[in-house]
């Protein structure tokens, strides 16, 4: 009789491996398409008779690997497994030796085929799959003494047991969501009591550990049983108040206090984490109770945090509106209507965390949450009721307004919803019809198509609100199937039923420009829950009086942009697994220098890196994160320089890399080293694939090209916003369609699909009957099903027995309600004229027994579309989940995986499974905090943030919370989490270690002075900026231009007016552009123009058009869309020429000043454009390197001498080698300067702008030119 390793006998019984039948699929060219769930043999030997040469069965071939009895393939574990589960099926009950197989081979199968793995974990949460786990706590346990036998059990069954349930195979998988909780549910047990069974068994075992077994084996048995209850805890949200939890953790917790042996580190710090969650979890329990409805006191050591008016019910006045609660979990992402019309002040926590309602990192996750939400959808709210305001003060109208807080909306009177249709994958659509806006009445038809073309409103994902003068507020956005003319494309509702007729013409599509009064577009619900379901169902077919209803449209704002990230922030809030949280949120900071440790898969003991891959003659290069070299070793045998170097090892050696550089001196060039580092590692340090994280779509690309050039394979990029070609075939929707799925998620895709189509047609026809339930038919059914007696009465015989001439329904029912008394204003209770005479019946009655009639008949219909709406959002939930175990899968087969901060908040679900080490965020001083935080995956052992903090902060929307206002100070939602950590805000926060680079490469040392004397007094000069040639055409590298030309509405006083211009600067602007490139030295794409105002940029774009060919930054083609839109309200109907948007050679790069973050270029023009009466200055323009020479042209109100520039240099005017004319003219006159047409150009000033110039002062005064300045100009001009 065969024995194991423990000594346990092998049933006879269990079915071996030779007893199969060969399966003859396997064995032929293509091989068996089933794999591990084949009922036949896989092996060589398979289905032999016993002696029979293995050779004379089947010849070995190369591709084939041999198999012996000790490595079984595992194809034919399955089988063997699936045996071993017949077993348990039945009274008599398995062995300790077949149960610790089932879950050790279970084990052994999550390692190999997916389909297989899928299918096993399917099989456990069976009745037969249960009871071994039943028997190991049941029956094992209880029978089992403390003792070396403890330490069988846990090494033969537990272990095996919690092993399976915590793989990620298991854990990771959506397609298997409900069985993971199922097998949790029940290792819990009613109340706990299997999970007190198995714990207390556990927790006396570890205490009572065999010295003769390793202090590692302990620890890691400590660490494999904590990981079992952070899973239990997460299975049902009852479990976090059950103070067992606690208990146990605190248990395990005391056996890890002993000191460390190196090889203990890891599992050690792992269990640890595992505590801090299970702590974590149950603080959220614990002030879940806390936050029941209380008396509410003051408490005198509260007194200061209360005068803040905390949130919910924590506040001494109460919840400010049913939107307004202590926990952000309960908190709706768009505001409710008593959110919007409560006249308090919603709280908002400081940066001071003393003063927080909740501690440590859900303190901060709570405040990122209220901050941000305060910043996008507080406009909204603001918005919303201020178009309260004003539909409730006129009688109506259409137009274009803004509110106090710069956000403008468009509304349109008269929204009435004509229809509603249904997609299985869609959903619900709803058909608005509103006013056509009063510019479009007057228009003809071409007329009127043409400017909803141009327009940008009502565009696919815009932000919509549908209110009355009432209390009714609903959002929506715009559905893709929204046609802006009969011509659009193909509307995806053409499908129909078999028993559907043909359209007719009346069916024809209805779109925003093809009707001369009405415009038609297709909304979708923001939440379609059961309330807001109802709510258009009702409005749909209302019995009541009518509502006059409005549709506001917030052009802009997309709904995406900050959705996503608020759910993120909310669901990590309930469930705050996150790495380095004691340095992003401590509870007691007893030091302010923090001392950062290793990653923790660097912390083994005698771990190194080997950096061959980035010196110059790819020898081994050790480096120890423990101890390491000096930077100068690194220097002479790489490219990178003493900083970099020294970025690179302290890198290696932080698990929280902070990298600062100025503008130019190498930080992505860094990051890349550093990423191909840690790549050529990976086979040591397992550390998954690298989540490289940007803030926007181009920056992303340019990441992910440069990785692709450094020879880094393997990369995929999450999202579908790429402009690049290259990166096209490596998006994860093109790699997972060219995956293939498993058995099971074939089978559950084929499931959904055919439940959503079963839902679709259900939903159609409930939709139909809907439309028709006001009919005369359907009430006449109504009334033969439930009043008959009503019905011979209207439609039968008469109440006095003569049979009643045949009139069409409708006529008899409109007759009827026309009828009855109406000097009787009273009316009785339904429920009594439900029993009387029709004839008996005043007016006011008729009427309202005839609404009665259709409430009943339409509460049906609507209880079957608000179910069936619920269904399809649960098939469409769980058809993205099965889908998501295929991207998985792809992503952690990749060494790259790049998305945006918005795309990996859309993706969190997905990418929280993901088991990737590393995260390198680019740019992450312009990166919202939140955003960070998002991207700190329960996984993340290594995170790496490269920025710089002097430049530009995160944008943000509400200047009452930017750090720059002193009211905003306090709050400073823009400042970064890499500023927060590098400059913390007060003395006591914890500030963090980090590598400055300190030699730039881009900027000749004229320019770099710029920023060296004012930001960065350590910058040093590479050698290769000294040899720059001088800029063709310019006298000067770095020129300040000063004029009096006052702005664009400088003397309009709007205080709303947030975007600015200067015609006399685009004006300059293309001139010099014209200029340069004229010098035959520049391509049109070594010049940028960049500007601090959207305005500017739309008017410079419009006028280089005529020029040159431009290429925008991708958020600032988005952002001029809006500014578009928002600047027009009436659109031409003449096309204009559509810009470029492709980067061709002969292009031009116009950029505002914060989009331009991260580029450079040879030349580069700035066009500050503030020049007002008021001396109001521009934005703060951080210098932004470019190769070789900056240009910057100033306004007038914004000339305070430059730091690297003397006043004389300030004002002068000298740029053209060929020819100095400088004229100072006096001010209090208006002059018009006749001179030679060398001098114009010396001005940079083609003839018809000067003559543009003369005609605009409004005054001919012509002074003449003295012969001796006119030789003065001539020998200035000769002289150069």
């Amino acid at each position: 009789m065969r024995r194991n390793q423990f000594n346990y006998p092998t049933p006879p019984s269990t079915p071996t491996e030779g007893s199969l039948k060969p399966c003859f699929l396997f064995f032929g060219n293509n091989g068996c398409k089933f794999g591990a769930r084949c009922k036949f043999s896989h092996e060589v030997g398979g289905g032999t008779q016993a002696g029979q040469p293995a050779d004379r069965r089947r010849p070995s071939t190369a591709s084939r690997p041999s198999t012996s009895r000790n490595h079984r393939p595992p194809e034919g574990k399955l089988l063997k497994w699936k045996a071993l589960l017949r077993s348990g099926d039945g009274t008599a009950r398995p062995s300790h030796t077949i149960v610790g197989q089932f879950f050790s081979l279970a084990v052994e199968l999550m390692d190999g085929d997916v389909g297989g793995a899928q299918e096993t974990i399917r099989l456990v949460v069976t009745e037969a799959g249960l009871s071994f786990i039943k028997d190991v706590i049941d029956r094992h346990i209880p029978m089992d003494n403390i003792s070396a036998t403890g330490v069988r059990l846990w090494e033969t069954e537990i272990k095996p047991l919690f092993q399976l349930v915590t793989h990620p195979r298991v854990v990771d998988s959506a397609v298997l969501e409900q069985e993971v909780a199922s097998i949790f549910n029940y290792l819990v047990g009613v109340g706990g009591v299997r999970m007190n069974k198995l714990f207390n068994y556990v927790s006396v075992l570890f205490q009572k550990w065999p010295s003769s077994t390793t202090q590692k084996s302990l620890i890691e048995a400590v660490e494999l049983s904590l990981s079992v209850l952070a899973k239990m805890l997460d299975c049902n949200t009852t479990n976090i108040i059950n103070e067992a939890f606690s208990t146990y953790a605190g248990t395990l917790a005391s056996l890890l206090d002993k000191p460390a042996e190196p090889e203990e580190m890891l599992p050690r710090f792992q269990a640890k984490r595992y505590l801090d969650y299970i702590g974590q979890r149950v603080q959220v329990g614990s002030q879940l109770a806390s936050l029941e409805p209380r008396v509410q006191a003051t408490l005198t050591q509260e007194t200061f945090i209360l005068t803040r008016d905390l949130p919910g019910r924590l506040s001494p006045g109460g919840p400010r509106h049913n939107n307004d609660h202590a926990s952000i979990a309960h908190i709706k992402i768009l505001p409710t209507y008593e959110e919007i019309m409560s006249p308090r002040e919603e709280y908002l926590p400081v940066n001071d965390s003393s003063q927080w309602h909740i501690p440590g990192i859900r303190g901060r996750l709570d405040r990122e949450f209220r901050l941000i939400r305060e910043d996008t959808v507080g406009q909204l709210r603001d918005a919303v009721r201020e178009a309260f305001g004003r539909i409730r003060g006129i009688a109506g109208g259409v137009g274009y307004q803004t509110n106090s807080n710069n956000l403008r909306t468009f509304t349109y009177d008269s929204a009435t919803l004509v229809d509603m249709q249904f997609d299985a994958n869609a959903g619900l659509d709803l058909v608005v019809q509103c006013d056509q806006p009063s510019s479009v009445l007057t228009l003809t038809p071409g007329q009127r198509r043409d400017w909803w073309e141009r327009s940008k409103r009502l565009q696919a994902g815009a932000l919509v609100c549908i209110m009355d003068k009432t209390d009714s507020v609903m959002f929506c956005t715009v559905s893709e199937s929204t046609m802006r003319n009969k011509d659009d494309k193909k509307h995806r509702f053409d499908k129909k039923s078999p028993d559907e007729e043909e359209p007719t013409e009346k069916a024809e599509h209805l779109t925003l420009s093809d009707h001369h009064m009405y415009l038609h577009v297709n909304l979708q619900l923001v939440e379609a829950n059961q309330d807001d379901v109802t709510r258009v169902l009702h409005w749909s077919k209302s019995t009541g009086p009518s509502r006059h209803r409005y549709l506001v449209e917030f052009p802009g704002i997309l709904l995406a942009s900050f959705k996503h990230t608020l759910d993120a922030l909310k669901q990590m809030c309930q469930q705050p697994k996150m790495p380095f949280v004691d340095l992003l949120a401590p509870d007691n900071v007893t030091v302010t220098e923090a001392n950062l440790q290793p990653p923790l898969y660097a912390r083994k003991a005698g771990f190194t890196f080997d950096i061959r891959c980035i010196t110059h003659d790819k020898s081994e290069f050790l480096i120890s994160p423990q101890q390491r070299p000096n930077p100068k070793l690194v220097e002479s045998r790489t490219a990178l320089d003493l900083t970099q170097s020294a970025a690179l090892l302290n890198t290696l050696s932080r698990e929280l890399s902070l990298i600062q550089g100025p503008p130019g001196t190498g930080k992505s060039y860094s990051g890349e080293k550093i990423i191909k580092v840690l790549l050529a590692n990976k086979g040591k340090t397992n550390i998954g694939p690298i989540l490289c994280v940007c803030y926007t779509n181009h920056a992303l690309d340019q990441l992910l090209e440069h990785l692709l050039d450094d020879g880094i394979d393997k990369v995929i990029r999450i999202g579908s916003r790429s402009k690049s070609e290259r990166l096209q075939a490596l998006n994860l929707r093109v790699v997972a369609q060219n995956s293939d799925r498993t058995r099971s998620e074939k089978s559950s895709l084929w499931e959904i699909q055919q439940s959503l189509g079963d839902i679709e047609d259900s939903m159609r026809e409930s939709l139909r009957g809907l439309a028709a339930s006001d009919s005369p038919q359907a009430i006449k059914m109504f009334l033969v099903q439930n009043f008959p007696r009503h019905h011979g009465t209207l439609f039968g015989e008469s109440e006095d027995g003569w049979e009643q001439v045949n009139r069409a329904p409708r006529e008899v029912l409109r007759r009827w309600l026309a009828g009855g008394s109406r000097d009787s204003p009273q009316c009785r209770d339904v429920e009594l004229l439900k029993e009387i005479r029709l004839s008996a019946m005043n007016n006011a009655e008729r009427q309202a027994l005839h609404r009665y009639w259709l409430n009943s008949i339409i509460a049906p219909i609507i209880h079957t579309i608000t179910r069936l709406q619920e269904e399809h959002s649960e098939l469409i939930e769980r058809r993205n989940r099965v889908r998501s175990d295929v991207d998985l899968r792809c992503l952690n087969q990749a060494n790259i995986i790049g998305v945006t901060t918005t795309g990996l908040a859309k993706n969190l679900a997905l990418l929280r499974k993901l088991r990737c080490k590393v995260m390198l965020c680019e740019e992450a001083g312009e990166v919202l905090e939140a955003h960070i935080l998002t991207a700190l995956l329960p996984s993340i052992e290594h995170a790496i943030l490269i920025g710089d903090h002097l430049q530009l902060r995160p944008q943000i929307q509400n200047y009452e919370l930017q750090s720059t206002n002193p009211r905003g100070k306090q709050y400073s939602l823009d400042t970064s989490l890499f500023e927060r950590l590098v400059e913390p805000p007060h003395l006591m926060d914890l500030r963090l270690p980090f590598s400055t680079l300190d030699t730039q490469r881009r900027m000749h040392p004229s320019i770099s002075e710029l920023v060296r004397s004012t930001l960065y007094p350590s910058l040093q000069d590479a050698d290769n900026v000294m040899i720059y040639p001088k800029v063709a055409g310019m006298r000067e590298r770095l020129f300040w231009l000063h004029h009096d030309h006052l702005e664009a509405g400088a003397a309009s006083h709007d205080p709303l007016n947030t975007s600015h211009s200067n015609d006399f600067e685009v004006e300059m602007t293309v001139s010099l552009i014209s200029h340069l490139v004229k010098q035959g030295e520049y391509s049109p794409d070594d010049i940028a123009v960049i500007t601090p105002y959207l305005g500017q940029l739309h008017k410079l774009r419009r006028r280089m058009e005529s020029m040159f060919e431009i290429c925008l930054n991708d958020r600032d083609l988005a952002e001029l869309e809006e500014f578009e839109t928002k600047g027009q309200a009436a659109p031409s109907t003449v096309k204009a020429k559509q810009s470029s948007k492709t980067t061709l050679l002969k292009s031009v790069r116009a950029a505002t000043v914060d989009n331009f973050q991260g580029e450079e270029a040879k030349v580069i023009i700035i066009s500050l454009v503030r020049s007002n009466l008021q001396k109001k200055k521009s934005l703060t323009c951080s210098p932004r390197a470019a190769a070789w020479a900056q240009v910057w042209s100033f306004s007038a109100t914004d000339i305070p001498t430059p730091p690297s520039a003397s006043p004389s240099q300030t004002i002068s005017c000298c740029f053209l080698p060929k020819v100095d004319a400088t004229y100072p003219a006096i001010r209090d006159f208006t002059v018009a300067i006749l001179a030679l047409e060398d001098v114009i150009r010396t001005f940079c000033i083609m003839l018809s702008f000067a003559k543009n110039l003369v005609l605009g002062l409004k005054k001919v005064a012509i002074m003449p030119v003295l012969d001796d300045v006119v030789t003065h100009v001539r020998s200035g001009a000769l002289s150069r």
